[in-house]
């Protein structure tokens, strides 16, 4: 049988500061990083190695060994900008091995310009942080012990020289993130710190194997005509004649289903009858299945894969809304299994600074905290990274559906071959591992790409350059074509079903950032999106938090210290602004202010998500930006990076309630959603106050609200008196 080996041991780390890395000289000036562009930085006596653990990264070992503090409690962003243009290599010793016919080498992750030496000579090359590479060492190890190197380039100065041979492709945002393939946000963003770290962020395997064995293995479930369908593409390496692929599929214990073809067939596609379909969250069961695929040799099995599945349907209609009212309006709706999913949704970043520190137990508890906030959406946002296995088995199990971008963010990116080729290995490889999670209901191109070719002022600075369109209207829809088409797919996000304008609010999706850069909280009533897929407004993390990050007992709103952990364009002034449009007397410090800046956000949510759902019948859905945090900071997250609610977390939680009224001032109407599966009948009582809080006047009336239905009542002018306005219901 094929053995699997981790190699986790014994590792060591060795780090080499190129001649800048410790001066403002280039990296700072060029990039306008710091508000302080004379920061010149103490050279570390570094020893000549560190143990380093593997999986990891270079931040993670030098935390581990003692010499720098951890970014995501309280270190200092600038005192580890050496970091950023430090070459770095990673060492270990592989025993030598002459039992199996061949030895293969799979790193399933490496960050990310690593070029790996197999006893001094070059083996393999890598660019891409997001796929995993493969080679043969069985002769190294026949002969003898092998020493295995993998030599890291300081992920900077590589792109500082792609800007020097492709020129400067525009960005929102200062670093070069645009010139790689590696999480983008490790280059900062306006909610995280930078880091630009390096190393085996996933696990280094041996296999050991004699005739063949799964380099991996997709799953795609489906429905077709009616009946649950698997396709099944095993990826076998070495000889596939003579060999036999057997697949099982399980209901706990009890297969229901088994297969057998040769290894030399490409996929396999059968019918399950029997399986019952798998439904999101609120709809009924999170019905799943394993399925086992085998690899047979000689009647011997040789390796044993298993996936878990459920079968679903999945649509995105953008069909006519057919409204009197709004004629040129189109839905923008995720059905799954034939009817919308209104989407109670919030945008995820990648939870941790360093991804390899984020386990299952740390995903659970995140999204157990979503389940008690009525949430039944997540977007991965494309900034980030394609998430753990344990990220979308829990999605699977809690019936929690996942719209993943792929990795393009907020820039124009270079269109070469060599990125060509890149981006379709990894987005291959993320295609063929996802495709089985019956969560993920919808992939996208990109964050904000399109939207800033169109609206940023690109199109000067990149004179006529191509700019990344490539990647979302031919490669990536390509791909998906052929490999999935049990679920949607939009070349980015804004985007409009109906016009070449992304920004067009009459179908698709929206990003609305004006009420939080701009306007007061109450402006989201001026919008009718089809789909709100990105809006949201900034507060402060814990106060335990952040002033362990800072190091100090108080928080002042005019500190530099805590103005470093507020990365968003002029965000102290636009909080201040918040304040002052909401409240009489000034706040600017303690804990006055920091209860004040996190209850307007809080109103901001609860505003924000009330008014969406209050569109119940024309808007399928909204996507809060954003969930969690990664570090210290004041941003747009609900939860702050140590795991602690912001007032805004318990907004959410009563906007998001399956039951919700809703009075809209803009039109003066009460607003009755019913999100569940019944009929809601019931008494509402309206009371009519004057400015004291006196009662002028109650009505009561009966209400019965549909299934998955809203209803409306209508408040109509009675009469103005002494400066007080009392309304009636009009049903």
């Amino acid at each position: 049988m094929n053995k699997f080996v981790e190699i986790n041991q014994n590792w060591t780390l060795s780090l080499s500061p190129r001649p800048d890395a410790f001066t403002s000289t280039g990296t700072t000036d060029k990039y306008n990083l710091w508000r302080n562009n004379t920061v010149v930085l103490d050279p570390l006596n570094l020893p000549k190695s560190i143990p380093a653990l593997v999986p990891g990264c270079i931040h993670t070992d030098l935390i581990a060994a003692g010499i720098i503090a951890d970014i995501s409690v309280d270190a200092r962003e600038s005192d580890q900008m050496w970091i950023w243009k430090s070459d770095s290599i990673y060492r270990t010793n592989i025993d030598q091995n002459s039992a199996s016919s061949h030895t293969s080498l799979k790193f399933h992750g490496l960050d990310t310009l690593a070029s790996v030496f197999i006893n001094g000579r070059l083996a393999l090359s890598t660019k891409n942080m997001h796929r995993s590479y493969e080679i043969e060492i069985t002769n190294e190890l026949k002969v003898g012990d092998v020493d295995l190197e993998i030599h890291f380039r300081a992920p900077l100065t590589d792109a500082e020289e792609q800007i020097e041979k492709l020129g400067l492709y525009p960005k929102p945002l200062d670093m070069p993130y645009n010139y790689q393939r590696k999480m983008a946000c490790s280059y900062g963003w306006d909610w995280g710190p930078i880091t630009i770290s390096s190393g085996i962020w996933k696990k280094v395997e041996l296999i050991k194997w004699d005739t063949a064995y799964f380099s991996s293995v997709s799953v795609l479930p489906s429905i077709e005509e009616q009946i649950p369908t698997l396709t099944v593409r095993p990826n076998i390496v070495g000889i596939h004649e003579g060999h036999k692929v057997q697949i099982q599929v399980l209901d706990s214990d009890n297969v229901i289903a088994t297969e057998i073809i040769s290894a030399e067939l490409d996929s396999h596609t059968f019918k399950v009858p029997s399986a019952k379909l798998w439904q999101p969250r609120g709809r009924g069961e999170q019905k799943l299945y394993s399925v086992e695929t085998q690899l047979i040799y000689d009647e011997k099995v040789l390796q044993s894969e298993t996936k878990r599945v459920g079968f679903r349907t999945v649509e995105l209609d953008t069909s006519a809304i057919n409204s009197q009212d709004l004629p040129d309006k189109h839905m923008f709706a995720i059905k799954v299994n034939g009817l919308r999913l209104w989407i109670k949704g919030v945008n995820w970043i990648p939870d941790d600074p360093f991804p390899t520190r984020v386990t299952r137990e740390r995903y659970e508890l995140r999204i157990k905290d979503m389940l008690d906030a009525n949430i039944n959406a997540i977007r991965v946002w494309g900034g980030g990274i394609y998430e753990s296995e344990d990220f979308y088995n829990l999605c699977d199990q809690e019936g929690i559906v996942v719209w993943q971008d792929f990795l393009f963010a907020c820039a124009a990116y270079p269109e070469t071959p060599e990125m060509f080729e890149e981006v379709e290995l990894e987005a291959r490889e993320a295609v063929r591992r996802l495709q089985s999670h019956p969560s993920l209901v919808m992939w996208c191109g990109g964050n904000e790409c399109i939207e800033g070719f169109q609206h940023w002022g690109w199109k000067e600075p990149l004179g006529g350059k191509a700019w990344g369109s490539k990647y979302y209207f031919d490669i990536l829809p390509t791909l998906i074509n052929t490999l999935d088409g049990s679920r949607a797919y939009i070349p980015g996000s804004p985007f409009s079903t109906l016009s070449e304008d992304v920004k067009d609010f009459a179908s698709g999706t929206n990003h609305i950032w004006d009420v939080w850069n701009e306007r007061g909280y109450q402006r989201y009533e001026e919008y009718s999106p089809s789909f709100a897929a990105e809006f949201g407004y900034n507060g402060p993390g814990s106060w335990r938090t952040l002033t362990r990050a800072i190091g100090k007992a108080e928080l002042d709103s005019n500190d530099p210290d805590l103005a470093t952990h507020q990365k968003a364009f002029d965000g102290m002034d636009k909080i201040a602004a918040g304040l002052k449009r909401e409240f009489t007397k000034e706040f600017s410090k303690g804990p006055d202010w920091y209860f004040a800046a996190q209850l307007v956000q809080a109103r901001a949510v609860e505003g924000g998500l009330n008014h969406f759902r209050s569109q119940f019948d024309t808007c399928s859905g909204s996507v809060l930006w954003q969930y969690n945090d990664m570090w210290p900071a004041l941003s747009w997250a609900v939860k702050d990076s140590a795991g602690s609610r912001k007032l805004s977390w318990y907004a959410m939680r009563e906007a998001y309630r399956p039951r919700l009224l809703h009075f809209s001032g803009a039109d003066r109407r009460l607003v009755i959603i019913n999100d569940t599966e019944e009929i809601w009948q019931d008494q509402l009582f309206v009371v009519f106050l004057d400015e004291m809080g006196l009662i002028l006047e109650t009505k009561k009336m009966s209400v019965e609200i549909s299934a998955k239905g809203m209803h409306t009542i209508n408040l109509g002018i009675l009469f103005e008196s002494n400066g007080c306005l009392l309304y009636t219901s009009d049903a």
